[in-house]
């Protein structure tokens, strides 16, 4: 066995779920206390939801590093990122996993400040494909209730590249 096979990330990356769980957990109480509106948990909720994504992010980037020392220590060639992603058990569209879309979620959150208008790129092509534009007024929250639910459940998110961890683990070394 590797020393790479084993998910050293997988208990980090619950540990930061649990606590934007808690943090989400936080802002719907304090609605509830002020008798808010709804736009303000929105507004308080979407950047915690687009840390989890880049969580989750930095987690299949781990594994896609994970996986390419496995095939180095054996002599055998490196996937590819694009490749590795899209190696999934479940896709949301032709040619778009779950993976795929985690990524550009999380591509979104870091760098949709710095856009000056919507790109025409990879990230916002996965996006379009997953019913978020430029006119999508919280993102983050569209992806999360697209890949964990309603109730925003990320510990969902964490099951998600967890078991396409193993899968890719399993189909490329």
């Amino acid at each position: 066995m590797n020393i790479h096979e084993i998910d050293w990330r997988v208990e980090p990356l619950h540990d930061v779920i649990v606590g934007i769980e808690a943090g989400l957990a936080t802002i719907r109480q304090r609605l509830e206390e002020e008798d808010g509106d709804g736009i303000t948990a929105l507004e308080h909720a979407e950047p915690l939801l687009g840390l989890g994504f880049v969580a989750a992010q930095a987690y299949v980037l781990g594994t896609w590093t994970d996986l390419n020392r496995i095939r180095n220590s054996s002599a055998r060639a490196p996937v590819s990122k694009t490749d590795c992603y899209a190696t999934d058990s479940i896709t949301v569209q032709a040619g778009i996993t779950r993976v795929h879309v985690i990524n550009a979620t999380a591509n979104y959150f870091k760098h949709h400040d710095e856009w000056t208008e919507w790109p025409r790129n990879e990230t916002a092509r996965i996006l379009a494909a997953v019913g978020i534009t430029k006119d999508t007024e919280f993102p983050c929250i569209h992806a999360t209730k697209f890949l964990c639910g309603p109730a925003w459940r990320l510990i969902v998110l964490h099951q998600i590249v967890k078991e396409w961890r193993e899968h890719v683990i399993r189909s490329l070394q």
